[in-house]
């Protein structure tokens, strides 16, 4: 190999080749160098043919092959590198996953399979679809190792021996021929596999479509990664619908949070509850109502959207930042706002209003959370939070001011789900009466 690239560190083996992270010296660009043994070539002639196919593709889900270069013992593959985590360390990562996000990463997948599949003169077939070769490089996925990829023809492809069990199809091991509806039954595997991390509720919206792309006979799964694609479209429309559709409207309208002072996690807390009662079917809409401007700064570090009507959207997250007092906040039709006071906690003199606060719990925090206190622990509809997961702090304020106080779980990304964040709002919600779900 030329002397044009830096070696940094290996990324991967496999039987007869080796994965290589390395840096152009001039470009001061990162590049993924793959090697493959002659010998291994002359014995298996489609190691090579993952230049060969990605040359002429261009597609932001597919990397771009930038060189072939060989010596007397090796053939090297320069390529794009792609960094990010794989689908499969996140899902293993995640306590829960909305049906929301795993239909929108399958989409992106069967985007990337459908410009393959159709390609001239003959479609590619990828043939080794599953977690670990998928990674999320933001809120785009890219396929990686399309070493076994291949042209198919008319008479299908054989390459029965090559693919990840549970990913690839039956008829690999069978001896018949694969066609086209191979990619899409690890499709509906990797659908499955996200499942695993799904709500009951949600997965029961999805499984019928798992179970068609990933059939056990061929003939019955999906006729074309069109069809598949356009039943989840269709999913998601029908879903987002039914969700509107049972939305309670008996139910209270506005939960505020606010914090005895910064940085007690009075955000944190306040997006991690939106993030609840959307996954749980009560559309919900963050609102910030103070000009920090740390929602949009959170949003962007986490990949979010801005919609045309001036709102952030991340999965299951939907808020409003603070544009001031002249903007309206709110549209009284729209259903459950989580609102965000900050420290502003005199604010909220209503006292009809559902009103959260959350208290600093670390000894320095304590002088400003006992005079919050006083101000306010005789008002109705009241919540109160001891942050960190201090279950110590928060019996000691319950016992002083004979209020029930909960322990906020100690947690580093609001917009994530976890097992013991939701089980904490469930507490919370049902103890209170807010919510009968």
């Amino acid at each position: 190999m030329s002397d044009k690239y830096r070696i940094v560190s290996s990324l991967g083996t496999g039987n007869s080749s080796e994965v290589f992270l390395a840096e152009h010296r001039k470009l001061k660009a990162y590049r993924a160098i793959k090697r493959i043994e002659k010998t291994a070539c002359e014995k298996q002639p489609q190691f090579l043919l993952e230049a060969d196919l990605l040359k002429n593709l261009k597609h932001p889900g597919i990397p771009t092959i930038y060189d072939v270069e060989e010596d007397n013992e090796n053939y090297y593959i320069i390529e794009e590198y792609i960094q990010g985590q794989s689908l499969e360390a996140y899902v293993l990562d995640q306590d829960c996953i909305s049906i929301d996000t795993a239909v929108c990463m399958a989409l992106q997948v069967c985007d990337v399979i459908r410009y393959l599949h159709e390609q001239k003169p003959a479609p590619i077939l990828y043939q080794d679809l599953k977690p670990e070769h998928i990674i999320l490089c933001g809120k785009r996925i890219v396929l990686i190792d399309f070493g076994i990829s291949s042209y198919i023809t008319t008479g299908g492809n054989t390459f029965q021996n090559f693919g990840t069990e549970g990913f690839a199809p039956p008829e690999k091991y069978q001896g018949i021929p694969c066609d086209l509806r191979a990619d899409i039954y690890s499709i509906g595997k990797i659908l499955a596999f996200m499942s695993e991390k799904m709500p009951p509720g949600e997965f029961q919206y999805l499984k019928p479509f798992v179970e068609k792309a990933a059939a056990y006979v061929k003939e019955e799964r999906y006729s074309s990664i069109q069809a598949l694609e356009a039943d989840l479209n269709g999913l998601q429309k029908d879903y987002d619908q039914n969700f509107q559709q049972t939305q309670n409207k008996h139910l209270l309208t506005e939960i505020a949070v606010a914090g005895s002072q910064r940085r007690v996690g009075t955000t944190h807390l306040a997006i991690s509850l939106t993030c609840f009662l959307n996954q749980n079917r009560r559309s919900c809409i963050y609102q910030e109502y103070h000009d920090s401007d740390c929602i949009r700064l959170l949003a962007k570090q986490a990949g979010s959207f801005l919609r045309k009507d001036g709102s952030i959207t991340y999965e299951k997250f939907r808020g409003i930042p603070y544009y001031g007092e002249g903007i309206a906040k709110k549209d009284p039709a729209e259903g459950l706002y989580v609102q965000d006071y900050g420290v502003q906690v005199k604010e909220l003199s209503e006292e009809t209003k559902k009103m959260i606060v959350v208290l600093g719990s670390r000894q320095w925090e304590m002088e400003q959370a006992i005079c919050v206190l006083k101000k306010i622990s005789m008002r109705q509809n009241l919540v109160l939070v001891c942050n960190y997961g201090d279950k110590a702090r928060a019996k000691w304020i319950a016992r002083m001011y004979h209020h029930r106080v909960y322990c906020f779980p100690l947690d580093a990304d609001p917009f994530r789900m976890t097992g013991e964040k939701r089980r904490f709002f469930q507490k919370l919600l049902r103890q209170e009466g807010w919510w009968n779900h």
